[in-house]
């Protein structure tokens, strides 16, 4: 493989000049290359040889790909002409598109150079997931789950607007409600359960409000409005909390649950809270203990553990555990039969 750090940029400027079906040669994809490189305070190449390299490797990973060499050339008037075999379009996913692949390579660069400045246990598989992309479908290696649509589409405005202090406009349709405008200031982007939650203020309210980012319909820069700083502080925001949302007149709770045996390891390994206590009772199974607010996100992280954990406090826990219990057994308990009624009359 090419040996500097700025191939897969490179990569990429090449992919996106033969993937206009158009013919060069190597003086034009050089001074193409460079001009880019040199937009990105990048190295330029100045070498045949690392030009060379550069097709070599592409072509390997064409014939990993596709079984053929995607780039061919052909001599003429004393000058070689480079293109992709026709067929070939792309040497990218193209779930990707070349926009969102430059994108990625300069993240993923600067990611790269922070590695072991701070803790990043996350980068490794960001990277692994990268590289799957754009091997290509033909060679799936894990299995990773992606982001809603909503997500993709106003997540970058979103963290680029809270770097930068921006307020915002945007239009906002909640469950079965008719969608409203909001002017907003935001503060912070957290991820729960593969959906993104945007937490910010509403303009003259004093609230944080959370918004699922799947259900804003539009967003655009509000430069009229000046930006409002908010008093929260995101690192302990979530400690009082599971999942994203605060109850109104939310009183933090002592809660008392008592697991399975077998289910003190799988709690180790996936805590239901981070700020969890978690206590082995030997053969009796294990106790779990959460100071926390009751939401609808707690309720369905129990849940999920049906009777293999079990709320020994408090009451009003216990009763909506079996409220929800109550429901769920009604819909399953068959109806009756109108027919037999009809015969006992």
């Amino acid at each position: 493989m090419a040996n500097t750090k700025d191939y897969a940029m490179r990569e990429m400027i090449l992919d996106r000049c033969f993937s206009t079906g158009k013919e060069y040669t190597r003086e034009q994809l050089m001074a193409i290359v460079n001009k880019e490189l040199a937009q990105r305070d990048m190295q330029p190449i100045r070498s045949r040889n690392t030009f060379s390299q550069d097709i070599n490797e592409m072509n390997a990973k064409f014939d990993k790909l596709y079984g053929v060499e995607g780039i061919v050339f052909e001599d003429r008037h004393k000058k070689r002409y480079y293109r992709y075999r026709d067929g070939i379009e792309s040497i990218y996913n193209r779930e990707l598109t070349a926009e969102e692949v430059e994108k990625l390579h300069e993240v993923r660069r600067l990611l790269e150079g922070l590695r072991g400045m701070v803790k990043m246990d996350w980068l490794d598989q960001m990277t692994a997931r990268f590289d799957q992309k754009t091997m290509g479908a033909n060679h799936p290696i894990a299995g990773f789950e992606d982001s809603t649509e909503g997500d993709t589409k106003h997540f970058l405005k979103l963290f680029n607007a809270i770097a930068h202090k921006q307020v915002m406009t945007i239009v906002y349709q909640r469950f079965g409600k008719d969608p409203k405008e909001r002017i907003i200031y935001p503060y912070y982007l957290k991820q729960y359960r593969r959906r993104w939650y945007l937490f910010a203020t509403i303009l003259d309210h004093e609230y944080i409000t959370c918004f699922s980012l799947d259900r804003i319909l539009s967003i655009a820069k509000n430069d009229d409005v000046p930006f409002q700083e908010s008093g929260v502080d995101f690192n302990h925001y979530f400690d009082d909390i599971v999942g994203v949302s605060h109850p109104d007149n939310g009183v933090v709770e002592h809660i008392v649950l008592k697991g399975d045996k077998w289910l003190e390891y799988y709690l180790r390994a996936l805590p239901i809270h981070p700020l969890q206590q978690l206590e082995s009772l030997g053969d009796d199974g294990c106790r779990v203990m959460l100071d926390v607010m009751i939401n609808n996100e707690l309720i369905q992280e129990l849940a999920f553990y049906e009777d293999h954990l079990r709320v020994e406090s408090p009451q009003q826990l216990q009763d909506r555990m079996v409220e929800r219990a109550q429901r769920q057994l009604d819909d399953y308990r068959p109806q009756e039969d109108f027919g037999d009624n009809l015969e006992n009359d």
